[in-house]
């Protein structure tokens, strides 16, 4: 039985209450459509949240929280903002750090490496309170990395840039989810005498968590994609 210490309800609820604000301030002020992708996106980090609470109750859980907060919620994020607001980002003191192309590749390659190499990722797995900045960290690397694919706030003046520069970005992840795929042994030691959820061997629940990473991370490679392929004659910064 998975005895690992799980988040306390007063970081759940900070968690949850930061994002129901974050939702509350996004209605008021966003069309209907653009309220109903800011709303899945928050409801995509209140969910990440249970995932995040036990590390050690599944890898391919686990996989798939950080997966949500550093792809999916990011991307419906950003979309639920009109271009008009995201160049006005652009327009802020802060712009230079928070919008930089470079700083947003450094920042999610050495993330994704970081928390995929089973030496640092051991020790990350060590307290289910650590998995809360973890998953701050990757949602803040995801938001950067796709504010660098969607028009206003880029800074590339054409599309097949932006594409190729998000392609080159995230090819670490993807090559991460085939080593979890196609390795025939455990790589992270807390996972070896955990038994999943699901009733799933260590190496069963590896495997599984490969597949949820390339699966999260198939809307990037399709967006990357369709901005090296179709013609963006509008995608230059405002």
């Amino acid at each position: 039985m998975n005895t690992t210490p799980v988040w306390p309800g007063l970081a759940l609820a900070t968690w949850s209450v930061a994002v129901l604000v974050a939702l509350a301030w996004q209605f008021r002020h966003r069309s209907l459509p653009r309220r109903a992708l800011f709303a899945a996106g928050c409801a995509l980090l209140l969910g990440a949240a249970w995932g995040l609470r036990n590390p050690l109750a599944s890898m391919s859980l686990y996989a798939l929280a950080l997966m949500t907060l550093g792809q999916l919620a990011p991307a419906l994020l950003l979309i639920g903002q009109p271009r008009a607001a995201r160049a006005a980002w652009r327009r802020s003191r802060a712009a230079p750090w928070l919008l930089d192309p470079w700083i947003a590749a450094l920042v999610f390659v050495l993330l994704t490496l970081g928390l995929n190499l089973p030496g640092i990722f051991d020790h990350a797995l060590a307290d289910a309170l650590f998995s809360a900045p973890v998953g701050a960290l990757a949602l803040a690397a995801g938001l950067a990395l796709w504010a660098q694919l969607l028009p206003g706030s880029s800074g590339f003046a054409r599309g097949w840039h932006a594409g190729l520069f998000g392609w080159v970005v995230g090819l670490p992840m993807m090559l991460v989810a085939a080593a979890w795929v196609w390795s025939d042994h455990v790589l992270y030691t807390p996972y070896l005498d955990v038994l999943c959820l699901w009733n799933l061997s260590p190496l069963a629940d590896q495997h599984y968590a490969g597949l949820v990473m390339f699966a999260t991370g198939m809307p990037l490679q399709l967006r990357c994609a369709w901005l090296l392929i179709m013609p963006d004659p509008g995608f230059a910064p405002d």
